[in-house]
């Protein structure tokens, strides 16, 4: 097993924040308490079209960290754990919007998306994935919304500017009719797990550093 437990910040893992934003939902009486959720197992293939996954679905009420842990633990050598947009209640399917930015620097992340956050009217979690910034909504959407939600995204990238999203990242996953953002660090493409960077809404990007995260800028 190639990935260091011991590198995971699980206060800052998107685990908590999924889990703050579905139970809420429930609280609030639009997602029912049997609520499930959507994850794979997979590979990184690059440049590639395929996209061979292992699917499962976990029910709310088992997402807290022994479960994170034991899938971490259980990964086979080169195999990623990813989160996926799908959450199923009452017999419907709804999104939880995900965006995988295209750069490593989160300067360039903040003026595009602020229009892009004022359209939607959604506030987002910001991860730093070591290769990229992730993205997490605060709102579910239905599935008509989600696409027009993936194809917007696309209209964030400005023609002769830096790629602000990772264009093959919507490809790939309006493919497959879902988003997933990965939750591990389990082989050498990627430099550590997803942690907590800030906070974005209309007004700007708002981010959180620890001291390790500053000494690496």
């Amino acid at each position: 097993m190639s990935h260091n437990l011991k590198q995971i910040k699980i206060n800052r893992h998107p685990i908590m924040w999924v889990s703050n934003i579905i139970n809420s939902y429930i609280s609030a009486g639009i997602l029912s308490e049997a609520t499930s959720l959507s994850f794979s197992k997979y590979r990184y293939i690059p440049h590639s079209y395929i996209d061979n996954r292992i699917n499962f679905s976990l029910s709310i009420n088992q997402l807290n960290n022994e479960f994170l842990l034991n899938e971490l633990i259980e990964l086979n050598e080169g195999e990623e754990l990813a989160f996926h947009s799908e959450i199923y209640s009452n017999g419907i399917k709804y999104h939880l919007p995900l965006i995988d930015f295209g750069g490593k620097d989160y300067r360039f992340i903040e003026s595009p998306t602020r229009a892009f956050s004022n359209y939607w009217e959604m506030d987002f979690s910001i991860f730093n994935s070591g290769r990229s910034y992730h993205a997490y909504g605060h709102k579910i959407l239905t599935t008509q919304n989600w696409i027009k939600f993936m194809g917007s995204l696309l209209l964030i990238n400005s023609p002769g500017s830096a790629r602000i999203i990772d264009d093959r990242w919507i490809g790939h996953r309006l493919m497959a009719e879902y988003a997933a953002l990965r939750w591990s660090k389990n082989s050498s493409q990627y430099k550590k797990f997803p942690t907590y960077f800030g906070h974005l809404n209309s007004n700007g990007l708002f981010h959180h550093m620890d001291i390790d995260e500053r000494k690496n800028m």
